[in-house]
């Protein structure tokens, strides 16, 4: 084994995220050997003295990290610390990135003036941005997540570190800007007092909206932060495996293979995300290729799987898109509750809980818990704050660092629902159907697919038999209900959606 230095020079930009980056590696090597000392660096890149360098052009790929590459490969540095999305896939011929830390929130967050609010049309929002990944699929989906309608956007590149830009939109006449969310949340948890009320400041004093990955993947290797060192310094790689974290190490390394197999770097139109749950792969890819192919597609890896299935008929599997529902929906009168709610966050368990709840005041917060509610809640001219992409009310949600720690946490649903995080307001009952359960036949079935917990202990209750069989679901409560439930946990499986569920069994497009 390799003598570890006991010494170690980190060197990182100079702006107040990057210092924090770099703290952050050294507080992990110190954890691990108390015995290094850490010299911390800072540097000027040739785009950080240059502001009229076009940053989204194709040939300035890695304009943040060439300069403090070749600190690393004359040894006046031993380790580079930067944002791995601003890394090449290759750093240089004599450099590679040599572990990360955990991974921070990897979505973008849009945070909008307040005045835009009560405002229903525009004919052009103004949009700060130089990411053609962001200004790409802005213009595809925007329209959807805002209850304002507007003829077109116009997108205004933008330099300089998070305050920097964030002070140009707060005294500017830009609408919107878009930026990485883990940039936010590293200097408000992070920063030096002066950074992180800031910061508090913007977010208490705008509006903002948190994308979600399913339908906006974000540059490879956001919310990573890469530990670059020379290729021979066999020392420093034996510390870093002490504290690198391999899933995310490799979930970065798939998204960077991803964009180099469309040929390019972070001046494309496209976003790969690759992140784990419930010990499944997940993969997001949407943009436009160099040569104008639009791609869109989300995946899963179903790890816990055989790869060869077989092929399921849809005679043995439940539910099937014409069967009957077991439940009957009636109102419950608790409009006035809602209506009086504010400042507090809200949670929108599906979409039909919008069709009993009155105006919700604009001061709270909405979190859906998938895309089609966030758009229906939208149509109804209500400003969503994000969601938590169906992986759950427990799983999505990350925004301690954008609220104060008074909110209250409410929950609209059914009835019978339970959280651990929200207070109930209930504004539908569920009412069984006993003789539709009864003729459905789910002996017979196989294959099932489940939307909720109530809806499993039901059938469970008329048909015991079927407990052996296979189950699916999505990734939140019911995935957590079914694994305290079922004797055989290899027969739980989870799926993006019902149609992924049909896919995967029957190896066609629905």
């Amino acid at each position: 084994m390799s003598h570890l230095q006991t010494n170690i020079k980190i060197v990182s930009r100079g702006s107040h995220l990057a210092v924090i980056q770099a703290k952050k590696v050294g507080d992990k090597i110190k954890s691990v050997s108390p015995e290094t000392s850490i010299e911390y660096h800072t540097t000027k890149t040739r785009a950080d003295l240059d502001s009229t360098i076009n940053i989204s052009e194709a040939g300035e790929v890695g304009l943040f990290t060439k300069d403090i590459s070749k600190n690393i490969i004359n040894r006046k540095y031993d380790l580079a610390i930067h944002s791995w999305k601003d890394l090449p896939v290759e750093p240089s011929e004599q450099t590679e990135v040599i572990g990360t830390l955990s991974r921070g929130d990897m979505r973008d967050v849009v945070i909008i003036k307040p005045e835009l609010i009560n405002v229903k049309s525009k004919d052009c929002l103004e949009i700060l941005t130089s990411s053609p990944r962001r200004k790409y699929n802005l213009e595809n989906i925007l329209s959807d997540l805002i209850p304002l309608c507007y003829d077109s956007l116009r997108f205004i590149d933008i330099r300089g570190n998070i305050e920097t830009r964030l002070n140009k939109f707060i005294s500017g006449n830009s609408d919107m800007i878009i930026m990485a969310k883990v940039a936010i949340d590293r200097i408000i948890e992070s920063g030096n007092e002066s950074s992180k009320n800031f910061m508090r400041n913007i977010m208490n004093k705008n509006k903002w909206i948190i994308l979600p990955l399913s339908i906006f993947p974000t540059a490879p290797g956001q919310g990573a932060i890469a530990i670059e060192a020379k290729k021979d310094r066999t020392d420093l790689k034996e510390i870093m495996r002490r504290i690198n974290s391999e899933s995310t190490f490799n979930a970065v390394q798939k998204e960077k293979s991803i964009l180099s197999s469309y040929g390019g770097g972070c001046h494309q139109k496209i976003g790969a995300s690759v992140w784990e749950a419930k010990e499944i792969v997940i993969d997001a890819l949407v943009g436009k290729t160099e040569e104008g192919l639009s791609i869109q597609t989300l995946s899963t890896n179903q790890l816990n799987t055989t790869s060869k299935m077989i092929n399921v008929s849809s005679e043995s599997m439940y539910p099937l898109k014409d069967d009957k529902k077991i439940f009957k929906r009636n109102n419950i009168n608790n409009i006035q509750k809602i209506e009086s709610l504010q400042k507090s966050l809200i949670y929108l368990s599906r979409k039909n809980v919008l069709n009993n709840c009155g105006n919700i005041h604009t001061s709270n917060i909405l979190w859906t818990s998938g895309i089609q509610c966030w758009k229906y809640a939208v149509k109804k001219g209500n400003w969503i704050n994000g969601t938590d992409d169906s992986f759950g009310e427990a799983s999505g949600v990350n925004i301690e660092n954008f609220i104060s720690p008074d909110v209250k946490f409410y929950k609209l649903s059914h009835n019978q629902a339970m959280s651990k995080s929200f207070t109930l307001i209930p504004t539908y009952e569920l009412l069984l159907n006993k003789k539709r359960i009864q003729s459905l036949s789910l002996s017979k079935k196989t294959h099932f697919f489940w939307m909720s917990p109530l809806q499993f202990d039901i059938a469970i209750e008329y048909f015991p038999e079927i407990i052996n069989k296979d189950h699916s679901c999505g990734f939140g409560k019911t995935y957590e209900h079914l694994k305290t439930i079922l004797p055989n946990q290899n027969k739980i499986k989870c799926f993006l959606s019902y149609k992924h569920w049909r896919v995967f069994y029957q190896k066609e497009k629905i």
